[in-house]
């Protein structure tokens, strides 16, 4: 292929393909090369504006010809869609490369998951590249599934499409030099690897000792302030537009000129309904040149400023020797992208797949098993004090951390849907332990009725939120029944339900199911009044015991802030 690709370069054979009447936006020089022709073999290009010739030529009419989308971090399966559904989602909006960190399979079945993600994501027009989980478990708060050590991770190492080290967001364990996380960075430190972060709000000291630990990137920041003290001590920062987090506006003041080549896109947890109707890398780009970011500098920080960051080989760039990955559109002021061509070929016209396509099936065991549950297991002793109380922010991951009396009736305390304060509850489900964490919620805006899934971040036990313990248990036991996914219970009642048999994060039907069933829950919550940004998802945060302030897994309540576990009662101050 290398000599056809050098011949064709210098006209001895013919390119595959020209695309032509087109200008280029050239990452690498910071030009626009307007009436320009890009010539392809192989998928390569092998020559710009060089007067080739090809066995095929396709106009494209004067639309700008762009690098195609890179996301620097993303969970797939927060998509709730198996990757390739998740590539015929993407793929149209003009993503052709992602770096997925499988964080969360990784958590519910360790190597098998990670095995699992490689294996159905080869062979789609999706070029998927990983990083290895650093925190599966994520922290010693809460009971995961798996456990991957050092030593499970050198045999990654082998694998053509896995990068680095995934996000390492035991920030404390990096400043108290955990024998465990240490050895992970050093392994991939050693090799040359990148080093993923994970470091919302960390300043000052304790971030110069985090980056110098070996660790590169961010996608936590959310205020200008930060982003720029992190590119300053060397980071790179990844810019975050997803579902619930929405921190890229805040952070758009950051970008330079000067600073540009130091950030790149990223969604990190993005539900499909949300990449259909808004986009995905696209959508963001969308913003920044709305906000007057420069059109070229935008684009690199949607393509080629990953591609250097993760080491991804010829990808990023339109230019020869690089993968003929490129998206057509019409203009910067009106973004929309047009024509996804994927290693020379057009894949996408228009929003929709030019080709079907096909891809491995691979079985994966059941992953839900809880201990036999009863109502009872969902009461709260009244102690006669205030209690502490999750507080959700809206369209962030962050918390704060509340006080507040409930209400009770026979010594045990009941929710308060009134004032927006809910039951909370973790089950552990990977071993059936019957470990369950106990607490309240505030910002929901459930009135009546439990919500309830088996995605809870980062270890993924089943976390049910409720006005009160008989739909609670019935949420329970329906997630149990249906192997895992989203609940909307009503007394007795199973309201809607979405069923994500795969490691109960992702589901076993094709995307449109999937969506269908997400904008029944949206039309739902609106009905019900709920006001939480994309409720569901933010519900999933909440064992998320790594980001401030307040969180609860199947152990307990944790204060973040201290990194410690914190009791769910505290001294009436009435």
């Amino acid at each position: 292929m290398l000599r056809d690709n050098i011949d064709a370069a210098i006209g001895k054979m013919p390119c595959d393909v020209n695309y032509t009447h087109c200008t280029v936006v050239d990452v690498l020089s910071g030009r626009l090369l307007e009436n320009s022709t890009v010539s392809v073999k192989n998928g390569f290009v092998v020559g710009v504006n060089d007067g080739l010739t090809a066995k095929e030529t396709i106009d494209l009419d004067g639309m700008m010809l762009a690098p195609g989308l890179i996301d620097a971090h993303v969970h797939i399966e927060s998509s709730l869609l198996t990757p390739a559904e998740y590539a015929r989602v993407v793929v149209p909006r003009g993503t052709t490369t992602v770096v997925a960190d499988p964080h969360e399979i990784a958590n519910v079945m360790g190597y098998d998951g990670m095995r699992y993600m490689l294996n159905v994501s080869q062979n789609i027009p999706l070029d998927v590249y990983f990083m290895v989980p650093s925190c599966v478990p994520a922290t010693d708060f809460d009971s995961a599934g798996a456990a991957l050590y050092a030593s499970d991770m050198h045999q990654f190492l082998q694998e053509q499409r896995i990068l680095g080290l995934g996000e390492v967001m035991n920030y404390p364990g990096v400043l108290a030099q955990n024998p465990q996380l240490m050895d992970k960075i050093a392994l991939f430190r050693s090799s040359g690897r990148p080093i993923d972060g994970h470091s919302p709000g960390l300043r000052g000291a304790k971030l110069s000792a985090y980056i110098a630990a070996g660790i590169g990137s961010d996608h936590e920041c959310t205020s200008a302030d930060e982003a720029l003290e992190k590119v300053g001590k060397g980071m790179y920062i990844m810019l975050r537009e997803g579902s619930t987090a929405k921190d890229l506006r805040a952070l758009m003041p950051a970008v330079q000129r000067e600073n540009a080549s130091r950030f790149m896109l990223c969604s990190d947890d993005r539900h499909c309904n949300d990449l259909r109707d808004e986009g995905h890398i696209d959508f963001s780009l969308r913003l920044m040149f709305e906000a007057g970011i420069e059109p070229i500098d935008a684009i690199r920080i949607a393509s080629c400023n990953a591609a250097r960051w993760f080491g991804i080989p010829s990808q990023g760039a339109i230019a020869p020797g690089y993968k003929a990955d490129f998206i057509a559109f019409p203009s910067f002021e009106h973004f929309e992208v047009k024509i996804v061509i994927k290693g020379g070929t057009i894949v996408a016209r228009n929003g929709a797949l030019t080709e079907p396509f096909s891809a491995p099936h691979t079985p994966i065991r059941d992953s839900v098993n809880i201990k036999w549950l009863t109502k009872d297991d969902f009461s709260i002793p009244d102690k006669g004090t205030a209690v502490r109380v999750i507080e959700v922010r809206h369209e962030s991951l962050l918390t704060g951390h509340g006080i507040a009396h409930m209400p009770s009736d026979r010594g045990l305390l009941l929710s308060d849907p009134n004032h927006d304060i809910l039951k909370v509850f973790v089950i552990e489900r990977h071993a059936g332990t019957g470990s369950i964490g106990k607490g309240f919620i505030k910002g929901l805006g459930l009135k009546r009725g439990a919500i309830g899934s088996t995605i809870s971040h980062d270890s993924h036990n089943m976390i049910i939120a409720g006005a009160d313990d008989n739909s609670i248990f019935k949420a329970a036991r329906h997630l149990n029944k249906i192997k895992g996914g989203l609940v909307f219970a009503l007394d007795d009642r199973i309201v809607l339900d979405l069923p994500l048999p795969v490691a109960g994060l992702m589901s076993d039907q094709d995307a449109d199911f999937v969506i269908e069933r997400l904008s029944a829950f949206e039309e739902l919550f609106r009905e019900e009044g709920l006001t939480a940004t994309s409720p569901l998802m933010t519900l999933s945060f909440m064992a998320l015991p790594v980001i401030p302030s307040l969180k609860i897994t199947d152990r307990g309540l944790v204060d973040v802030d201290n990194f410690s576990k914190i009791s769910l009662y505290v001294e009436d101050e009435t």
